[in-house]
């Protein structure tokens, strides 16, 4: 003779074993150990600190280019000269370069540059407004222009 549950005429190991399959498909919590909070909480405050930190730097530079203005006794290649020098700093560049406009042609004011040879090219080189180069398509578009591989670009002289 078998024993029967209560719960309509299984018998009580059919019973058990449905509970275990139920109780087996149940995820098991999860227990969180500090460590991972604490590298999820790095994970979100590196990049603001890498934003601070550039912001810092921005307005240091910003503090030291007005310094060199105030100072200028209205001399413009020193102060332009500590722009690009600040500018080049900021953007991490091997070589800037500011072009001033010197009757419909630009002229290289200052720069600093890697290469001397380059920098002769440029100050003896007048550059008109143009698709050409990439002083022309900034003095064309009176805005940032970005040439992403001169090598390739059909219009670059």
């Amino acid at each position: 003779m078998r024993r029967r549950s209560r719960a309509g005429g299984e018998p009580a190991k059919a019973q058990r074993r449905k509970t275990a399959a139920r109780k087996s498909r149940i995820a098991p919590k999860v227990v969180r150990s500090r460590k991972s909070s604490a590298a999820r909480e790095e994970t979100k405050v590196a990049p603001l600190i890498r934003e601070r930190d550039e912001l810092l730097e921005q307005q240091a530079a910003t503090s030291e280019v007005l310094g060199v203005i105030s100072r200028s006794k209205f001399e413009l290649r020193p102060t332009l000269q500590s722009l690009v020098e600040t500018a080049a700093r900021l953007c991490r560049a091997d070589a800037a370069s500011i072009f001033r406009l010197d009757n419909e042609v630009y002229r290289r004011a200052v720069g600093v540059d890697l290469d001397a040879v380059y920098r002769e090219i440029e100050q003896q080189t007048p550059i008109p407004p143009g698709q050409g180069t990439l002083v022309g398509r900034a003095a064309l578009s009176r805005k940032v222009a970005h040439i992403d591989d001169a090598w390739t670009d059909p219009l670059y002289e």
